[in-house]
């Protein structure tokens, strides 16, 4: 299948260049081990709560997109700060975590790769071909009623999942708040900064309890809930795109029983094809839905794609699926529908990021 799409490319977006990059990578595997938590930094303030129910979806939010000439001029003081963690917890205590010299030196690194265009506009005619990596997952999990049309791009080519505890789709789940998350260790669970962070009225949402698996009213392994959530002051404070990520922590480790899948970055970005799973807003409440696609254009800080999505779907895993070896890698966070260049999008889980998730996991 190809798909093109008319782009129009602008400073506010940032360009990685696979010909000048050598190709790295790294993961963390999936895995169904447990471990303990850990006693974090020193409490240092308090914080205010959201009560709501329902996030603020990203177009209703002040979201600040970094420039090209921003970038270019971040120091590294500039970079500790914004990748810099703030981990809270439901009585009202907040933990700081500040990265490690490699990790700050990790995204100095990448913004001095970047391929910039010095026009102020690029009128670029981008096609969108199939991946040559990525499976779809197993149809047997599907539902097989027809899907209507209720597309954001063309006709809706989600699936229903109605087995959601078979693996992979027991590891993601419903957030309270009306996300969607996905277990990356025992009780480590990834999703979007604006799932847990509300950047209108500076206030993290209290509504962030896990029901992994979820499938209309029915939670097979309950409802979880949770004793940390975590994010960026670029997020939290700065109010930057780029920095659209996540974690919660449960208070219990169900991932022991689910599982959970790997996540993992690489530079370049291959032109795999994806699969997200998550609970969208316009379908039955409670219902797990899937879509796969090829990748579109990947930038320093997002990936871009065709897949179906939908609110709700927000902090689901961008992940590629290998049947020959059955690995889950997680490479970006879902986050934003449909922009200017009629695709929706991820946060990219880069170098500095997968540092970071590292370090909250260990932690925590």
């Amino acid at each position: 299948m190809k798909h093109r799409f008319k782009i129009l490319m602008t400073t506010a977006f940032i360009l990685t260049s696979a010909a000048a990059l050598a190709q790295d990578a790294g993961f963390e595997p999936g895995d169904t081990g447990s471990g303990q938590p850990g006693d974090g930094g020193r409490p240092t303030i308090t914080v205010q709560f959201d009560d709501r129910d329902q996030f603020i979806p990203p177009e209703r939010l002040p979201i600040q997109d970094t420039y090209i000439k921003e970038a270019l001029t971040i120091t590294a003081e500039q970079a500790r700060q914004e990748l810099t963690a703030i981990a809270i917890t439901p009585d009202g205590q907040a933990e700081v975590l500040p990265p490690d010299d490699a990790t700050v030196q990790f995204l100095l690194e990448s913004l001095q790769s970047l391929e910039i265009d010095d026009a102020v506009l690029t009128d670029l005619e981008a096609t969108v071909e199939p991946g040559s990596e990525g499976d779809n997952e197993a149809a047997d999990a599907f539902a097989s009623e027809s899907v209507n049309a209720e597309s954001v791009i063309g006709t809706d080519t989600r699936v229903r999942i109605n087995g959601t505890t078979s693996y992979p789709f027991r590891t993601m789940g419903r957030i309270d708040i009306g996300c969607t998350g996905t277990l990356i260790g025992p009780r480590h669970v990834l999703t979007a900064g604006h799932c847990v962070y509300n950047i209108d009225n500076d206030k993290w949402y209290s509504s962030l309890s896990f029901s992994p698996g979820q499938n209309g009213a029915v939670r097979p392994y309950g409802k979880i809930g949770w004793k940390r959530a975590i994010s960026v002051r670029g997020w939290t404070q700065d109010h930057k795109r780029n920095y659209d990520y996540a974690m919660i922590v449960l208070d219990s480790d169900v991932g022991s029983t689910v599982g959970w899948l790997g996540y993992g970055w690489r530079k370049p970005m291959p032109d795999y094809n994806v699969n997200i799973n998550g609970y969208p807003g316009d379908k039955p409440f409670g219902t797990m839905w899937h879509a796969y696609c090829n990748l579109g254009p990947k930038t320093t800080y997002r990936l871009y794609y065709p897949c179906d999505t939908y609110k709700g779907m927000s902090g689901s895993g961008v992940y590629v699926y290998k049947s020959s070896d059955q690995s889950r890698i997680i490479y970006g966070v879902h986050a934003y529908g449909v922009n200017y260049t009629g695709l929706n999008g991820a946060t990219r889980i880069r170098k500095a990021v997968f540092e970071n998730l590292k370090k909250w996991k260990a932690t925590y």
